[in-house]
């Protein structure tokens, strides 16, 4: 509150001015500023049970936007067994030295025989012997990596170690990775490519130079060939630059670590796919739940929450359950009701529309008919589109109860704006209050003042007479 108070009482009448203005000016305030405050808790109390309800109707799209997806019950599990090229029997059942897989969603289902004829390697040729200390003439090798080359400027007496860091610092960003060893027959230069594959070998010539430069490339040998991995599945020839297969089956990954002959095999996951309809029935209960907290009255209390008797709680849990009960008649259409899917209604003693899914059900559902289940609840005519399309119309920019959020966030400014009116008006009524008071102790001063005069005259003339 404004302190109205200027620093003097009332010289000729004795009055504390400050305090009676302040008293006047709060009195006038007071009832506008509790209408201020009452319409501000109300909003901001609908505002906190309305962003509850925002929240869960947010993570409920979210739900349904992962359930919406074509893979979203397409979970996978799958496992390798290196098998014996002899017989085809099983060599080792608990692990597999040939090749690690992983799989995604909706991978198809099956065993794969998988046989890794060779590994990807990468280039490297290593040179002979070179006594420690020699000195090359200056010269320029070019060296290549693929389809890249780069010329490396080699100076007057450099050293087999100032070659290497000449190479490195020429070529080492196009994938050609220059070493130093040492044996008993000296210092040897190692050129290694850093990519696998046939496309990734390295070459080396001299461009100008004298011939210790040439004798240096000339005497460079391979040791490991740039090759591609080459792997046959159920019969089919797959080669790759690297020694990580993808999607030779969809989804599929193979990471292969030596020759070999090994079974894959991909399997359904059901528990895996049920995580999405789990998620979309707790985020579906949430929402529901969220409305009834939001409206709730208590009766032993008489004590109403933030949107008792909201019209839009009312219809957003009333659509949710009316579409969610014509969804589920049309699984039940489709062979897919409460006793195969395992999906449903609360029911006794709580039937408040919530939604139970009943784990057993819907993994034999998903083992028995995947496809159908899948169908039914993905894509874009599933349930979780057609739900989804209902959820979107409280969400997001343009949702409901986004603009309401808005709405409500423009009162609580307008209050704001009101409080700041209040307060210039309050300030010109101070104003006012003290120029009428100040005028009136002018008044009682001057008054005071004559009454003074007229007893002292009184005085006097009462003192003449008695002397007469």
């Amino acid at each position: 509150m404004a302190d109205y108070s200027f620093g003097y009482g009332g010289i000729g009448s004795g009055l504390d001015i400050s305090s009676i203005v302040s008293q006047l000016v709060a009195a006038d305030r007071a009832p506008q500023n509790a209408r201020l405050n009452t319409l501000e808790s109300t909003t901001k109390f609908k505002l906190s049970g309305l962003g509850s309800v925002a929240s869960a109707f947010d993570a409920l799209k979210t739900a349904l936007d992962g359930l919406q997806k074509v893979d979203a019950l397409g979970a996978r599990t799958v496992g390798s067994t290196m098998l014996s090229l002899a017989s085809g029997s099983t060599a080792n059942a608990t692990a597999d030295a040939v090749l690690t897989p992983t799989v995604g969603r909706n991978t198809p289902v099956g065993s794969y025989q998988v046989e890794v004829l060779s590994l990807a390697t990468a280039h490297k040729l290593l040179g002979a012997g070179t006594e420690v200390g020699s000195k090359f003439s200056a010269g320029t090798l070019r060296v290549a990596i693929g389809e890249e080359s780069v010329d490396v400027a080699i100076k007057a007496d450099a050293t087999l170690a100032d070659i290497r860091s000449a190479i490195n610092d020429a070529a080492g960003k196009h994938g050609v990775q220059a070493a130093l060893l040492t044996s008993d027959a000296g210092h040897h230069l190692s050129l290694g490519s850093a990519k696998t594959g046939a496309a990734n070998g390295i070459t080396i010539e001299m461009v100008e130079g004298d011939s210790d430069l040439q004798s240096l490339v000339q005497g460079l040998a391979q040791q490991s060939p740039a090759a591609d991995a080459k792997v046959v599945i159920d019969g089919l020839l797959t080669t790759a630059a690297s020694n990580t297969i993808k999607d030779a089956v969809p989804g599929m990954t193979l990471v292969l670590k030596q020759a070999g002959t090994s079974r894959v095999d991909v399997s359904a996951d059901p528990a895996g796919s049920r995580a999405a309809v789990d998620g979309f029935v707790k985020a579906y209960n949430a929402a529901l739940k969220a409305i009834g907290t939001a409206t709730t009255y208590n009766a032993e209390t008489k004590t109403p929450s933030s949107l008792t008797g909201d019209a839009q709680m009312r219809g957003a849990a009333s659509q949710l359950r009316n579409v969610m009960n014509d969804l589920l008649g049309g699984l039940a259409a489709q062979g897919l009701d409460a006793k195969t899917l395992g999906l449903q209604t609360q029911g006794f003693p709580n039937p408040d529309g919530s939604l139970v899914l009943d784990s057993t059900k819907f993994n034999e559902a998903m083992a028995n008919n995947s496809a159908k289940v899948i169908a039914a609840f993905t894509g874009e005519t599933g349930l979780a589109a057609k739900l989804n399309d209902v959820v979107k119309r409280y969400v997001g920019t343009d949702g409901a109860l986004t603009l309401r959020t808005k709405g409500l966030n423009d009162q609580l400014k307008d209050v704001a704006k009101q409080r700041e009116a209040l307060d210039v008006r309050m300030d010109a009524a101070a104003k006012r209050y003290r120029t009428q008071f100040v005028a009136l102790d002018s008044l009682m001063a001057q008054m005071t003042s004559t009454s003074s005069a007229l007893a002292q005259q009184l005085s006097a003339l009462s003192a003449q007479t008695s002397n007469r």
